[in-house]
């Protein structure tokens, strides 16, 4: 990105709508909403199974989630579970060990896997010993290919030396950590108080254990920040310079997450200064040598996310961004999601019943979506979008055996208006999106998104279905 964005406030207020994040398409809200498309969870087994044999080469990730956390954040959009008791964790873990025996039993494991990530939750919420038990199952029954990159997610408040040494040993090499923002207001704010000393201390411990990359996560859009504050934050995670850095928008979604109504709203930035907060974030950040992936990331020009934006080998699951190493994704633990043999799958929520399913039958597996072609030729639509910034037309044509311009007539219509506005150029072979529409690429990819199409015409409303684009 060349200059300082700059946006007008007529096309801000136009364009600052809700929209999904595409982490999937279909969306995990319309799963059940096409019953021809509904998964049969006793069919889990059986697609494991398929994708193993049709497959056996073929790179996969894995993804384990840790549920625990000590308290809850104000700002926490994730499944987590508020314990500290150890015997509920050893309980955890036992039902963790099922799944892998009953993955097993399918030959998934057998798979080369890529790219292994725990997230939550907060996984070092587990002892050294329950972390070093939970990685060996792990990888006692996986197949991990040479130079897998293997990731964690920490909270600076709770990691110990100790616990980032078994890390190293174990074979971590990434970590990555929650920071939002080191003014001390906004974390009482949001009831995440962190302090620089903590977070640089165990970034300090990381890189002299042998980490290898360090990610941070900022938010912006939390009550009392400014732009002078947030450049503030900002300045010190240059000199802490980690490999990547994830600059999120605050979803206010108090219909799902009850504990976001005690946010304090009226002290939140408008959507014009929101604006103004992440055009200098990405103003700083690409001054200071990072590469803006897009949407909300940054990464530093070697590393695996830059090289692969360069080569437009870029992909985006529930993970978010990542390598195409690995499309296939394997999910362990409450409320996971997964996605094998062009299907979604998901583990329940509820922690209690996924201990007594996985006991009882070695899956937790409760919903999911088969993708037809449509869904698989729209996801990679959509998913170019995001992930490249263009839309190579022949490409598509070439794979899902279309004619993107009578396929996508409508579509292409209604980007019209919003090319015109400035946010995409539309060539007779290749979709672009202009320095502005990289910030308001959610809003580009919405005209490809069958569902939200069908959403619309039964005069449904998203802004209490789906986070604001801005």
């Amino acid at each position: 990105m060349s200059d300082r964005l700059e946006v007008p406030k007529e096309l801000l207020q136009r364009y600052a709508t809700s929209a999904p994040r595409y982490t999937s398409y279909p969306t995990a809200i319309d799963w059940e909403k096409d019953p021809e498309k509904a998964f049969d969870p006793a069919q889990y087994e059986a697609r494991l199974a398929a994708a193993a044999e049709a497959r056996p080469d073929e790179p996969l990730s894995l993804y384990t989630h840790v549920p625990y956390c000590a308290e809850l954040c104000l700002f926490c959009g994730c499944n987590v579970q508020i314990s500290r008791s150890d015997e509920r964790r050893e309980r955890y873990l036992e039902a963790v060990e099922d799944e892998l025996q009953f993955l097993e039993r399918t030959g998934i494991q057998e798979r080369p896997v890529q790219q292994f990530h725990w997230g939550g939750g907060t996984p070092t919420s587990l002892t050294s010993p329950q972390i070093e038990r939970l990685f060996t199952s792990i990888m006692s029954r996986f197949r991990f290919a040479k130079g897998a990159e293997v990731s964690i997610e920490v909270d600076p408040r709770v990691t110990t030396h100790e616990q980032v040494e078994t890390l190293c040993q174990l074979g971590f090499t990434r970590i990555s950590m929650g920071i939002q923002d080191f003014q001390p207001d906004v974390q009482k704010a949001i009831k995440r108080v962190q302090s620089e000393e903590q977070t640089r201390a165990l970034i300090d411990a990381s890189r002299a254990a042998g980490m290898t990359s360090v990610n941070v996560d900022l938010i912006y859009g939390l009550p009392h920040q400014t732009r002078a504050s947030f450049a503030e934050t900002v300045a010190k995670i240059l000199e802490i310079r980690p490999e990547r850095v994830a600059l999120f928008h605050y979803a206010h979604v108090p219909w799902m997450k009850k504990h976001q109504n005690a946010m304090d709203i009226d002290a939140m930035p408008n959507a014009g200064d929101k604006l103004d907060i992440f055009a200098d974030s990405i103003a700083a950040f690409s001054q200071a040598g990072y590469v803006y992936l897009g949407l909300d990331h940054f990464a530093l020009p070697d590393d695996e996310l830059s090289l692969a934006a360069k080569d437009g080998s870029l992909h985006r699951n529930f993970m978010g961004y990542t390598t195409q190493r690995g499309r296939e994704m394997v999910s362990l633990g409450v409320s996971s999601i997964g996605e094998i043999d062009d299907t979604y799958v998901q583990n329940v929520a509820n922690e209690p019943e996924y201990v007594a399913l996985t006991r009882e039958r070695g899956y937790a597996t409760y919903r999911g979506h088969r993708m037809s072609a449509e869904d698989r030729l729209r996801r990679d639509v959509i998913l170019e979008l995001m992930c490249n910034g263009r839309i190579d037309k022949p490409r598509i044509e070439a794979e899902h055996g279309i004619v993107f311009d009578e396929t996508f007539a409508i579509e292409l219509t209604e980007l019209e208006p919003i090319a015109a506005d400035g946010l995409v150029t539309l060539g007779s072979d290749l979709i672009e999106l202009t320095d502005i529409g990289q910030v308001l690429m959610r809003n580009v990819a919405v005209p490809f998104d069958r569902y939200m199409r069908l959403r619309k015409a039964r005069g449904e409303t998203t802004s209490n279905t789906f986070s604001k684009t801005l």
